[in-house]
């Protein structure tokens, strides 16, 4: 199928990668730092939103936060240049209310999927993402192929915006699986332990886990550095949601506060 891409970053490059080889035809936005490899496999490029999205049966947007998607799809008309019959795929991770907004903002016969992924850019490699997805089943339906050039599990969840809500869980989740264990390995600093030492033998233990994972292989602090820019956004986003929809959780509450702080261990 005819697919446009917009956001090709250290995770979206590899999965238009991937829909390249599984033989669609990419027409991307020119930006970011796959754009080299792409053009030489054989994808084309376009400097215009509006013309690129008028062109595909399907638009996938890959990009940071809602900000982001807000500007490229509404600001510079983007999603109203948009065809009837075509689907908009949106992979980033942020609002839930986004995607409706998009949806009743897009032309008439225009589908909007939140399509929220789970993974790290050699999984995007390797086409063994998690996808999340909110939205028409028919509409999945027609988007399917494409998806399943890099994801190895495609889960519907429900309505247009589910697919986000349980992205944003698993991504708190994690956020406090990696607090937690930055603490724990903390305090065996404290205790004259090496911390990437503890970090190693707990991955063969009950409390293994991919958080733990990470400081297993690097330090704390820069383990920490690495992973506090996309958290924190998931972990604010969270929050906002959370109290739009007027539930919490006080066990997670300190969790949250925490990455919204900065204060984390170093």
């Amino acid at each position: 199928m005819q697919v446009g891409w917009i956001g090709l970053g250290e995770i979206g490059g590899p999965m238009a990668a991937r829909a390249l080889i599984a033989g669609h035809r990419i027409l991307a936005y020119e930006r970011g730092q796959a754009v080299g490899k792409l053009r030489a496999e054989g994808a084309s490029f376009s400097s215009d939103y509006p013309s690129l999205a008028a062109a595909c049966e399907v638009l996938a947007i890959c990009l940071f936060n809602d900000a982001q998607v807000r500007s490229v799809l509404l600001d510079h008309g983007t999603l109203a240049a948009m065809g009837p019959g075509s689907v908009l795929v949106l992979h980033t991770t942020g609002s839930p209310a986004l995607a409706q907004q998009l949806q009743d903002a897009a032309p008439a016969g225009v589908a909007v999927l939140d399509a929220t992924f789970s993974g790290s850019p050699a999984q995007a490699e390797k086409g063994t993402l998690t996808i999340m997805v909110g939205g028409a089943e028919d509409a999945l339906a027609r988007v399917r192929p494409l998806l399943d050039a890099y994801a190895a599990r495609i889960h519907h969840i429900g309505a247009l915006g589910q697919g986000q809500v349980v992205k944003l869980l698993n991504n708190l989740l994690f956020a406090a699986n990696l607090r937690v264990t930055a603490e724990v390995l903390s305090l065996a600093e404290s205790l004259s332990l090496d911390p990437r030492c503890c970090a190693g033998i707990f991955q063969e233990c009950s409390s293994a886990s991919l958080a733990g994972s990470l400081f297993a292989g690097s330090s704390v602090a820069s383990t920490l550095a690495h992973t506090r820019p996309f958290l924190s956004k998931d972990v604010a986003t969270v929050a906002d949601s959370l109290r739009e929809l007027g539930v919490g959780s006080p066990m997670l509450e300190p969790i949250i506060a925490s990455f919204l702080s900065g204060e984390m261990p170093d």
